[in-house]
């Protein structure tokens, strides 16, 4: 038993670990210097950080199903999900805040770009034909951008559904939680009821067999005298 409830107090450990390293993520890919390569290095920590969280959650729901008495354990379970949920919807928020500004930074980027390359042809050649491909060239560009901001309020649309059904599959949770728990109080109301009435009825028990001794005493003192 010592050496499972020293198991338990380690894994309560390693998931606040797991947590702080999740945090840790966060705050890195909300930074606002941050570039398209460091948003998917920073994704691909998040996922493992993630799934080894998980895993540790798990293990640990499974050791309180075998050590837990007063429910203390199970509420611990109860927190440690809420967390992972949080901190999952918080990820995917910061995720596509932080994909907008990348892409809005390349596009400043592509901008400033295609300004100064028509500056330096105005400049070389003022000509018909050169004016008529730098705005061909502007075109494209514009075009290419459009595209890019279409397919960025596709993505947002989609990542808006998954936080939808994640806020809904946490409130679902919570649902079942207080079912759990009412459920609990109602059984736990039950026993006692049921302990109180055994005692009663066991010193029901003692006081009749107590009366019939006596009864019996008592008829046998008036036979013999």
């Amino acid at each position: 038993m010592r050496v499972l409830t020293t198991e338990i107090e380690t894994l309560k450990n390693d998931i606040l670990k797991g947590n702080l390293g999740i945090q840790n993520v966060l705050q890195k890919i909300q930074q606002p210097d941050i570039t398209e390569s460091d948003v998917l290095i920073l994704n691909s920590e998040y996922r493992a950080e993630f799934k080894r969280l998980k895993q540790l959650i798990d293990e640990f729901e499974r050791l309180a199903k075998e050590e837990d008495e007063d429910g203390e354990l199970t509420e611990h379970v109860a927190l440690f999900r809420s967390q992972l949920s949080s901190l999952q919807t918080s990820f995917r928020k910061a995720n596509v805040q932080c994909q907008l500004t990348v892409n809005m930074k390349n596009k400043a980027e592509l901008f400033y770009s295609n300004s100064a390359e028509m500056e330096v042809k105005s400049r070389k050649n003022k000509s018909k034909e050169e004016l008529i491909k730098m705005s061909t060239n502007v075109t494209g560009n514009l075009r290419n951008i459009c595209q890019s901001m279409a397919s960025v309020l596709e993505q947002n649309r989609g990542t808006l559904e998954v936080l939808a059904q994640s806020s809904q599959a946490v409130t679902d949770t919570q649902d079942e939680f207080k079912v759990m728990g009412s459920a609990l109080t109602s059984t736990k109301k039950l026993v006692s009821r049921f302990g109180r009435r055994e005692t009663t009825d066991l010193i029901l028990i003692i006081l009749a067999l107590a009366a019939f001794f006596a009864a019996c005493v008592y008829v046998i003192q008036k036979r013999m005298f």
